[in-house]
């Protein structure tokens, strides 16, 4: 063992295996990332919305427009129009969002509407919203205090909060608020009283000095259809009206959590992490052939032979296992950090036996080029015809190999949407290493195809796990074995 012991140490502390495990694990981490901090069963509406206050001065009465989208940020150059008895204010919005106009020579004592409405571009054609009318009682000189709910977070789309519009005495900011979120049951209310919301409040959000501000809850899917209701005390804890008078807002749901199928966590990790390794790992596996022993085994320097009496069957068996624990390790690490990644930020861990076929369908990639080089070692005689050898190998049977089935049943004539020609393609993929990953997510999804995905029974085609294990038993174990017999002779 102590030979294996030695090349294991060897290759893994060798600078460019350090350099590609880093790399491998890096990348695959940072996409399960990308894909599981973005990924959502929520849509997410894409209509601006304008929030509206007012405040007055005299016979003047300023509408304060704010223009938001869904997670309430300000959305500028979208004009709003203020209607009152049948003239039209209009003001385009600034960088922050808001839009405001100044009606004059309003009556006083009575009150008043303003029909509201606003104007944007939705693929380069203008888009008008419906009108809607907006309420105003010259008693109460300011709108105060406006909440909005259904906001979504921008960090989490599953969870939803609300934006707060202040608009006081003169268009001044907001003095010092509390906000009190509380769980509410919308069959009672009309009984529950603004003090036992606030005193029962699962979460409290001090704020001052804003006119416009979001506030996220910070729920979890255990909150998913809890109804919330939101109560506001200035600094003196006395309660403020919200646009309604009401002292009492009903916020509603603050979770949309689903729960996540396995289809749906197998699809992140075939769009992001599979891509990685089916890329990088065959690149670690031929260069690490190359440099390990088949620079060695073509200029006849092998270097563990001049060091300890061994033989060259030792030599290529404790070599291709020193190998294959630097895939196995950096197929295991991409695999293990993208599961916590994802169960992070999705809340769901993908299932063991996904896991161990995912982590099999990499090794046996990694392994199967491991070995096509370790048996190309000894069928050229000079380290530069195998270096080329070994480059080839990559731009075939990795980098191209997607294309040539494709190039070639596109040459014969056959219709991408026939049995001949599916059949082909999973043949192609069982003929080459890189396809064995196309085969384990056909398997999985029940889809196949590069351009154009199709869905078919996989066992019509013949992959089942059966024949995908014996494929890659075989891709991993002829080559090597051809290699190990040719090293064997030699001695």
């Amino acid at each position: 063992m102590r030979p294996i012991a030695y090349e294991i140490r060897r290759t893994l502390t060798s600078k460019f295996v350090i350099l590609m495990i880093v790399a491998i694990v890096g990348l695959a981490s940072l996409l399960a990332y990308e894909n599981g901090s973005t990924f959502s069963t929520v849509n997410v509406p894409t209509t601006p919305e304008l929030t509206t206050g007012y405040y007055i001065n005299g016979q003047n009465l300023t509408m304060v427009g704010y223009f938001h989208d869904a997670y309430g940020n300000p959305i500028d150059h979208i004009t709003a129009y203020y209607e009152y008895n049948n003239t039209f204010y209009s003001s385009i919005a600034n960088k922050y969002g808001f839009a405001n106009a100044t009606i004059p020579s309003i009556p006083t004592g009575k009150p008043l509407t303003v029909l509201v409405n606003f104007t944007y571009e939705k693929f380069r054609q203008p888009v008008s919203s419906t009108h809607s009318a907006f309420q105003i009682n010259p008693v109460n000189l300011f709108s105060g205090l406006t909440v909005v709910n259904e906001i979504f977070n921008p960090n989490n789309r599953s969870n939803l909060g609300m934006l707060a519009l202040y608009v006081g005495p003169n268009g001044s900011a907001a003095p010092q608020i509390t906000f009190y979120f509380s769980p509410i049951n919308l069959s009672k209310v009309s009984s529950t009283s603004p003090a036992s919301l606030k005193n029962n409040s699962t979460f409290s959000f001090p704020r001052s000095d804003f006119v416009e501000t979001t506030i996220f809850p910070k729920v979890t899917a255990a909150d998913k259809g809890i109804y919330y209701s939101v109560v506001a005390t200035n600094a003196s804890g006395q309660f403020i009206g919200l646009s309604d008078s009401s002292p009492v807002g009903i916020i509603g749901p603050l979770s949309l959590y689903t729960k996540l199928s396995q289809s749906d966590l197998q699809s992140l990790v075939f769009s992001g992490t599979s891509q990685i390794l089916g890329f990088l790992i065959p690149i670690l596996a031929i260069f690490a052939a190359y440099l390990t022993y088949g620079k060695d085994r073509t200029t006849g320097v092998l270097e563990s032979v001049l060091k300890r009496p061994i033989t060259r069957g030792e030599i290529i068996f404790s070599r291709f296992i020193s190998n294959s624990v630097a895939i196995i390790g950096a197929v295991a690490l991409s695999m293990l950090f993208s599961d916590l990644i994802i169960n992070h930020y999705l809340g769901s861990y993908l299932s063991a036996y996904f896991d161990a076929y995912f982590v099999w369908t990499y090794v046996v990639e990694g392994l199967s080029f491991l070995a096509l080089v370790y048996m190309f070692s000894h069928l050229v005689k000079s380290q530069g015809a195998l270096l080329g050898a070994a480059i080839a190998i990559f731009v075939v049977w990795d980098l191209f190999w997607t294309i040539i089935p494709i190039a070639i049943l596109s040459a014969l004539g056959i219709g991408s949407s026939t049995n001949t020609y599916l059949s082909a393609e999973v043949l192609f993929n069982y003929i080459s290493p890189a396809g064995y990953g196309s085969l384990v997510q056909t398997f999985f999804t029940g889809k196949i195809g590069l351009i154009a995905s199709t869905s078919i029974n996989p066992a019509l085609f013949g992959i089942t796990a059966p024949l995908l294990i014996t494929a890659g038993i075989l891709w991993m174990v002829v080559p090597f074995a051809i290699a190990y017999s040719f090293a064997v002779k030699r001695d």
